[in-house]
């Protein structure tokens, strides 16, 4: 039976520590497939549940990260074969109650595994990942609601994180105009590089005191939540559609009523923790019209090795764009 190395959470006097430790197959909770993990994707809940920070992981010890792909090992059932290229991503407990990514060997039951697509290779998989895929549904669903390129400009908050990234670049492949909304003024040449027309400052939208601002944005792609999210809300213009799925600025926010029933603003939540059988046209799309042209500039690679430093470095806010991690 092989041993190897992962990343296992522990709660120790209420603290919640990380540690590389040896473990060996039964040493993982019990699933039917067995997985050599290739790459695993780093997502900003990951980094916490890495760091200790939050209330990410429900269960200790515990293996966090909940996007993996690689090679199946071993089966209990013939769908599966040894040498088939699957992955795991958005399992219902997957790195949260049972053991996740961050493991050189993965075991999990059936029916979270799925095979790697035909358009798509195990690290294309990972590099674009949930995150690619929470964008593109964001997207898909402002331009259902009627925003077209000639709505107007669309602001991308949280832009140089992952999720943003990939929003610039998608909406600027399709003809938007896509202004992106950041707190770090020396990232503007990556953002004008993955398709930004402008990029401001967070300190350029925050809102006054009046309930309404000048109409500036035909729609948003929301990445962070809180105050930003109240100061798009303000200045959208009429009919406009912003699509909202983190909170790295705050899970609350305080706004009023008017850009609702004055302006006829929306604001849509978005969930895509899909499985991969489980996702629509948006993850086809994103090898076809909505295809990132710059994954070069957004994705980078790190081993496995270096995981537990990036996670602290990721929650200090010195990070961009989305990190692969790389398996020997």
């Amino acid at each position: 039976m092989p041993t190897f190395t992962a990343v296992r959470l522990f709660n120790e006097d209420g603290r919640r520590v990380s540690r590389v430790v040896t473990m060996n197959l039964d040493d993982l909770d019990p699933g039917e497939v067995v997985i050599k993990t290739r790459f695993a994707a780093v997502n900003f809940k990951d980094a916490r549940a890495v760091s200790g920070e939050g209330n990410v992981v429900k269960r200790f010890p515990c293996i966090p990260g909940i996007e993996m792909s690689g090679v199946v090992a071993s089966s209990a059932l013939a769908r599966f074969r040894a040498g088939d290229r699957v992955t795991v991503q958005g399992g219902p407990d997957f790195g949260i109650r049972r053991d996740g990514a961050y493991a050189e060997y993965v075991r999990v039951p059936a029916a979270w595994v799925h095979p790697v697509t035909v358009e798509f290779d195990e690290f294309t998989t990972m590099a674009l990942g949930i995150g690619a895929y929470t964008s593109s549904v964001a997207i898909e669903r402002m331009m259902a609601l009627g925003v077209t390129p000639q709505s107007g400009p669309i602001a991308v908050t949280g832009a140089t994180g992952g999720c943003g990234s990939f929003a610039v670049d998608i909406l600027a492949g399709l003809g938007f105009e896509v202004v992106a909304i950041t707190g770090k003024a020396s990232e503007a040449g990556y953002l004008r590089s993955i398709g930004a027309a402008r990029v401001i400052g967070r300190a350029d939208i925050v809102s006054g005191p009046k309930p309404l601002e000048e109409q500036r944005w035909a729609g948003c792609i929301d990445t962070v939540g809180g105050a930003p999210l109240d100061a798009i809300l303000r200045s959208l213009k009429k009919g406009g559609v912003v699509c909202a799925f983190g909170n790295a600025a705050g899970e609350t926010f305080t706004t009023s009523i008017y850009p609702f029933i004055l302006r006829g603003a929306m604001l849509i939540g978005i969930n895509a923790n899909h499985p991969v059988d489980q996702r629509g046209s948006a993850w086809s799309r994103l090898a076809t019209d909505m295809k990132p042209r710059h994954l070069d500039r957004i994705i980078q690679t790190i081993p496995f090795a270096q995981l537990k430093p990036y996670c602290d470095q990721l929650i200090k806010g010195g990070a961009r764009g989305r990190t692969v991690v790389q398996f020997q």
